[in-house]
């Protein structure tokens, strides 16, 4: 037996989620860069994702997004990886009567991400509120993100075109494995 060996533990991939005022902006979306592609590939890591789509009635969703809770939304579920180690789950649901037959449908939405596509529809992006959290993730959220003991940090951002919320976007994220940014101008 030898001692003085112990367990090697590498660091955490810590993804940073930037402060930019153009995080989610159309210009960006232009250069085919959705925030975590961009943030990701910006701080050298190797970004990827892993999508599945279905349909299913708003219910707890409906009054977010304004709609019936018999109406039926496109979910959007993604894990988030940078080099290889999950570090986000993204869950946005949308309009049905807005994804139907289009890109919003499809595994790979293309250049840009959702909110391009939602452009293209002609559902210009006008605003975005997040309310960001903090809690102890569930034994779904553990597993797949490969957390041990530790919180998650939530975020869920409303996207607005004109005076319509045209999505609702939930995040899961890694307590140890990303971090928020946040400044602005003193007033």
């Amino acid at each position: 037996m030898r001692h003085g060996i112990g367990v090697f533990v590498s660091p955490p991939t810590v993804v940073q989620r930037l402060d930019s005022r153009d995080r989610l902006s159309k210009a960006r979306r232009e250069r085919n860069k959705a925030a975590f592609l961009a943030e990701a590939d910006a701080q050298g890591f190797a970004p990827a994702s892993s999508v599945r789509v279905w349909f299913e009635p708003a219910q707890d969703f409906a009054e977010l997004l304004g709609m019936a809770e018999d109406a039926e939304i496109c979910v959007r579920d993604r894990v988030m990886r940078a080099d290889g180690q999950p570090v986000m789950l993204a869950v946005s649901r949308l309009p049905r009567e807005i994804t139907r037959g289009t890109a919003l449908e499809e595994v790979e939405t293309g250049a840009g991400g959702s909110l391009a596509r939602l452009e293209e529809l002609g559902f210009g992006i006008a605003r975005h509120e997040e309310v960001v959290g903090a809690r102890m993730p569930d034994a779904n959220e553990r597993q797949l993100l490969g957390l041990g003991a530790g919180p998650v940090l939530t975020v869920r951002r409303r996207t607005w075109s004109g005076e319509r919320v045209v999505e609702v976007n939930d995040m899961v994220m890694s307590g140890a494995g990303y971090e928020l940014r946040y400044g602005w101008d003193a007033i």
